[in-house]
């Protein structure tokens, strides 16, 4: 995964999650006691091998700040090329703070130039799962793609506030729509919906190219709603079917956005046999 950067976002102020977000960004929120949201991502860039990690920060970020630095940092060796790090606005571009998403990645395309990999994965550090990224990885080389995004089947009645996909029997994106009101189902499945976790792997050429086209435009500069729908054209978009390294008989995957789902994730931890199972030795959850 030498060739792999990750960009997590993690500048999102979490308004649905007050009073917990008052005084930090969400992915520094606790969860489960002695973790922050964005372990979980972090943990599942080092059990991938992934050694190159920037982490887009903004909103009241100094909790996360101090939380990557003493709990992550000493987990990177700089003499082989490793590197954990936090990117605050730059303001390279004019003096306005990231509007979007893609706005987020596109203002600091300087850094991805510099650090030159073949492949950009774009994270968010706010959602609590276990994912294999090199599985994830493997899959969109063997499919040749210029974009791959991470699928998780989802129930029709909650699939309005996610991106929901349409795929062929290849695994191509031949549709995408962001939180639609009526969301499409999978064929054969009229109560499922595949929905977008959030989790893309992109090449790295093509990536740049779209996100300074859609600089350009008067778009809402986000990928769910813009980058993505954009790369459809191409042909060459594809969904990776969630492979689950929690190794239970459902996928677990959770938006922690409000309190209610923020509260029942914390739940799911508490039963004899927890949904979620943080003590995995072959995946284990790290944290400060």
């Amino acid at each position: 995964m030498n060739d792999v950067l990750a960009i997590i976002l993690a500048g999102g102020k979490g308004e649905r999650l007050h009073p917990l977000t008052i005084h930090r960004a969400k992915p520094a929120v606790p969860f489960g006691g002695k973790y922050r949201i964005i372990d979980f991502t972090l943990s599942n860039c080092i059990n991938s091998s992934i050694r190159k990690i920037a982490v887009i920060t903004q909103y009241k970020s100094l909790s996360l700040d101090r939380h990557l630095a003493l709990g992550w940092e000493h987990l990177f060796s700089p003499e082989l090329d490793e590197f954990i790090t936090s990117i605050p606005p730059q303001q390279r571009i004019d003096e306005r703070w990231y509007a979007g998403t893609a706005d987020a990645v596109h203002q600091n395309i300087y850094f991805i130039e510099k650090e030159a990999p073949s492949y950009l994965m774009i994270l968010s550090g706010d959602h609590i799962y276990k994912m294999d990224y090199s599985e994830m990885l493997a899959f969109h080389i063997e499919k040749k793609a210029a974009g791959t995004v991470a699928a998780i089947e989802m129930d029709k009645k909650t699939a309005s506030s996610f991106g929901i996909m349409e795929v062929d029997k290849n695994w191509r994106v031949m549709g995408f729509e962001e939180k639609p009101k009526k969301p499409k189902t999978i064929p054969g499945n009229p109560n499922q919906c595949l929905a977008s976790m959030g989790v893309y792997i992109f090449n790295t050429e093509d990536i740049i190219e779209e996100l300074k086209v859609d600089a350009e435009q008067q778009s809402s500069h986000d990928f769910g709603k813009n980058i993505i729908p954009a790369m459809l054209n191409t042909n060459r978009l594809f969904a990776y079917n969630f492979r689950d390294e929690n190794k239970k008989e459902a996928k677990y995957w959770r938006d922690v956005g409000t309190i209610d789902a923020y509260w029942e994730a914390n739940m799911d931890l508490i039963s004899v046999d927890p949904f979620l199972n943080l003590y995995d030795r072959k995946w284990p959850i790290r944290t400060h």
